[in-house]
């Protein structure tokens, strides 16, 4: 009873975090929750409801913290960025394994098969381990993304895909456009994505979010608009971005300054993303 009542209450300051407007706060406070939560799970390791809370936060840690301080070092400390990119890896990865173990409450040996069978072994999935499915997907995405030189890591893009496809099939409107922003990492991304799909899961994410997160605007101009060297959606996509009235959504403030950082980053690298000319 105490550990179920102590995931309520991690569960809950997950709402106070997302509404800080001090990101530098946030990125101390955060392990020290993560470490309770795993603490927790020691003494109850099947609470498939402080498995998903450990996916969340862990992914969460490091897009929204780690892997973003890869970026700022690396002009100056290539080695450095890679240290830390290697650090963000791990704990997308520790974030997957939390979601793996959650998922396989209900569904034993699922991790084991998901690799080999993906399409197959995701359609056991139920409506309830959407959450599950769904930051299990985002972690695993994470981890690739900053793994792109490892053959191994790369190869389990079609596990993403099959997770996101499962809980675009049960719900598709779970987490208000998150789950189609997912989707547009995964088609920007992967071999032979489809540009075509990526802007209906850009429009349907606008239309769920109902404004309230700008970074769907980022996420569009850092892997649709670079990769598609249209630099004038680019700069029109981050002005929006950083012209966004933060306080107007307090229950997203904190993803959207964390947004408007990376924007302001993203600006000063336009001459290195796109080619000479445009």
């Amino acid at each position: 009873m105490t550990v179920s009542r102590l995931s309520e209450v991690l569960a809950e300051s997950e709402v106070v975090y997302r509404s800080d407007e001090d990101p530098e706060l946030v990125a101390v406070a955060l392990p020290f929750n993560l470490k309770t939560i795993e603490t927790l799970l020691v003494s109850s390791p099947d609470h498939r409801g402080l498995l998903l809370s450990a996916t969340t936060g862990f992914t969460f840690y490091a897009y929204g913290f780690v892997e973003p301080e890869a970026d700022r070092v690396e002009d100056e400390d290539f080695e450095l960025a890679e240290q830390i990119r290697r650090r963000a890896a791990r704990l997308y990865w520790r974030a997957y394994r939390y979601g793996m173990r959650g998922l396989e409450v209900k569904h034993p040996g699922f991790g084991d098969v998901l690799s080999m069978e993906p399409e197959t072994t995701a359609a056991q999935l139920e409506s309830d381990d959407v959450p599950l499915a769904l930051w299990t997907a985002a972690a695993l995405g994470g981890a690739i993304g900053v793994s792109k030189d490892d053959p191994e890591a790369t190869a389990d893009i079609a596990v993403v895909g099959a997770l996101l496809g499962r809980c675009l099939a049960l719900d598709a409107d779970y987490g208000e456009g998150i789950l189609y922003e997912l989707l547009i990492l995964y088609e920007a991304q992967r071999v032979g994505g489809s540009m075509e799909k990526a802007g209906e899961y850009y429009q349907r994410a606008l239309q769920l979010s109902r404004g309230s997160r700008c970074s769907t605007w980022l996420l569009w101009a850092e892997n649709v608009s670079v990769a598609q060297q249209d630099v004038r959606e680019f700069e029109e996509l981050l002005d929006k971005v950083l012209s966004f009235d933060v306080d107007a959504f307090p229950e997203d403030r904190l993803l959207n300054i964390l947004a408007q950082q990376r924007a302001r980053w993203l600006k000063g690298r336009v001459d290195e993303l796109f080619l000479v000319g445009q």
